[in-house]
């Protein structure tokens, strides 16, 4: 049995199915972008057609602001620091040095005025103290000395008895061992005592036509002395003598001389002859620190120090004035402190290993 013949129209849809589906798909994008179109032209004739009403704002009144204070900021932004350019410089930098600032430890010019970073004002150059000690790097630098340093200050580079800190203090030279200040500075008083005038005038003594001598004794001591006119002793300078009488029990003529004795600051003792004088003296213990020496004096007396001859004007009761009759230089010499006693220690601790050295090589 044979099969029914197929409809044509059946076989034409199905051997065209994608070609219809493609038509279909065009058709209905096609209507979608009119469909938008018309909804966009819509809203815009809604748009032109709206009355539009202004709106009243109000708005805030703000008083001026006063930027006076901003005017450094705002001036120093258009106008940055720079560092002036150096003609001739090749590749060798610029000298800077460290600023003052103790906040801010910036490297600065070495002859700016003040610091550009900070505004901070910097000393003149030659007076910069890199170590902080008192003495300024130009000082150490014109001694051939590093200024960087910090133990400079309290060292002996000459072994002339003292410091770098007493050299610049004196303006002498740390180098140099024949240039330094008087050696009455390294002097300290370690007591003052106070004691009654202690010499008698006892009488006098023609040695020859022109030769007069004055007996002088020490009350309470088995010592005389016979000093001329114008010698010293103990301290005191006969300056004057002068014979006098007075009148006794019937009628009788009695000695009644007078020596006149003077200090070296000047002050003057009449002594009458077989009287006690009834005044009070001073005499001094002096330390020399270089060497840790001990010194009794009085007024009027010299001492000799490394080879220098000092002698001693007045005693106060926590000073002693000491010329020194080589610079002629009136020094006042005060107490002794507690560093004084460290560097007398020091002193004869070092005296003491030099004497053991020296013994050692002369055996």
């Amino acid at each position: 049995m044979s099969a029914a013949p197929r409809s044509k129209s059946v076989v034409w849809y199905k051997e065209h199915y994608d070609k219809i589906a493609v038509v279909v798909v065009l058709v209905a994008l096609l209507g979608s972008a009119l469909f938008l179109l018309w909804k966009i032209g819509e809203a815009q004739r809604a748009l032109t057609e709206v009355d539009w009403a202004r709106v009243d704002v109000e708005h805030n009144q703000y008083e001026a602001r006063d930027v006076a204070a901003f005017a450094p900021i705002v001036e120093r932004i258009e106008s940055p620091f720079q560092i002036a350019m150096h003609e001739m410089r090749l590749l060798v930098s610029e000298l800077r040095v460290m600023s003052v600032n103790p906040e801010v430890r910036t490297p600065i010019p070495y002859d700016a005025e003040v610091c550009p970073w900070t505004q901070y004002p910097q000393p003149e150059p030659g007076t910069f103290d890199t170590t902080g000690d008192g003495i300024p790097d130009e000082w150490y630098a014109s001694y051939n000395l590093d200024p960087f340093d910090t133990t400079l200050a309290g060292r002996d580079l000459d072994g002339d008895g003292f410091t770098v800190r007493e050299e610049f203090e004196a303006g002498t030279s740390p180098v140099d061992p024949e240039d330094h200040p008087s050696y009455a500075y390294k002097l300290r008083v370690r007591r003052v005592a106070t004691r009654p005038f202690d010499l008698r005038f006892q009488g006098v003594q023609v040695v020859a036509e022109d030769d007069e001598r004055y007996m002088l004794n020490v009350r309470g001591e088995d010592r005389s002395y016979f000093p001329s006119m114008g010698d010293t002793v103990r301290g005191y300078t006969l300056v004057e003598f002068d014979r006098r009488t007075r009148e006794g029990m019937h009628g009788r003529q009695i000695d009644a001389s007078v020596l006149t004795l003077e200090r070296g600051d000047g002050r003057q003792i009449e002594l009458v002859i077989d009287q006690d004088v009834t005044i009070d003296d001073r005499v001094a213990e002096l330390i020399f620190l270089v060497d840790g020496s001990a010194h009794r004096v009085n007024i009027g007396d010299t001492l000799a120090l490394m080879g220098n001859t000092f002698k001693v004007i007045d005693i106060r009761r926590d000073t002693v004035l000491i010329r020194d009759q080589a610079m002629q230089v009136d020094v006042t010499v005060g107490r002794e402190t507690q560093a004084d006693r460290q560097a007398e220690a020091a002193a004869a601790d070092a005296a003491g290993v030099e004497a053991l050295f020296e013994g050692m090589m002369s055996e």
